[in-house]
């Protein structure tokens, strides 16, 4: 014969055996996101495949958390992270990361085109990664040639954009921040207020529109901010942060 407590242990043993099964029954996998600038490129527009049983999704950026029960959210303020996880209730995915920081070059240096040494470099362009390549000016580096510093046909050091020149047909310009403080220039403005000759100041910081194909925004473009931090007759050395998503204006760092 069984005794009755021996039955009541033998209940609770099943009932936590079935509430434990319950609590993991649920195995959310990490949503596949996809993004895209928008906005002209002020919009970060995230979109992903279904998860199966989730109820909901949460986003989180640098400052704010938000929650949809669909499948795309438009991140509207720069942020350096976002991180999207499927949900349950209280079961929640690992979550899938989207890394929206500049790629940053704590300095790097370019001469003006009056300096003699020709083993220093007057231009300069971003690779895929974000990495910057100095360059001379000529006809085989037109094409990976971003912009050039020109001490010559300007009074000041002036960055230029090669497609004024004629060295392949880009429109890359350039902006003045309203803030010298690096860190705090984290959008660019949208087109229209940019320049493709712009005189460069000791301390300034600027934003980069790499417009390569001289069409105006589209999403194949990219940004980037500058700080000089010092210019000593033609040396030109700068910090430089450069966004990899394609059309995005976000500089956080």
């Amino acid at each position: 014969m069984i005794r009755k407590s021996t039955l009541i242990v033998a209940l609770a043993a099943a009932m936590l055996f079935v509430g434990t099964s319950c609590d993991t029954l649920v195995t959310l996998d990490k949503p596949n996101v996809t993004t895209e600038a928008i906005n002209a490129g002020g919009t970060l527009r995230l979109t992903w495949t279904a998860v199966t049983d989730a109820a909901s999704y949460e986003i989180t950026t640098d400052d704010s958390t938000f929650t949809t029960t669909t499948t795309s959210f438009d991140v509207e303020t720069a942020t350096g992270t976002i991180e999207v996880r499927a949900v349950n209730g209280s079961d929640k995915s690992d979550p899938a990361t989207i890394d929206c920081e500049v790629v940053e070059t704590l300095t790097f240096e370019v001469y003006g085109t009056s300096d003699p040494d020709t083993t220093h470099r007057s231009a300069f362009g971003f690779n895929a990664d974000g990495t910057m390549t100095a360059y001379s000016i000529t006809q085989a580096n037109y094409a990976a040639m971003d912009f050039y510093t020109d001490d010559v046909n300007f009074t000041d050091i002036t960055l230029v954009n090669p497609g004024d020149q004629g060295w392949n047909a880009k429109g890359n310009a350039t902006a003045v921040a309203t803030s010298t403080v690096y860190e705090d220039c984290t959008l660019a403005p949208p087109p229209g207020t940019y320049l493709t000759q712009q005189s460069l100041a000791n301390g300034g910081v600027y934003y980069l529109w790499l417009d390569r194909t001289n069409n105006g925004w589209d999403a194949t473009d990219n940004y980037a901010k500058a700080k000089v931090v010092s210019i000593q007759g033609p040396l030109v050395t700068m910090k430089v942060g450069y966004q990899k998503i394609a059309g995005l204006r976000w500089l956080a760092n």
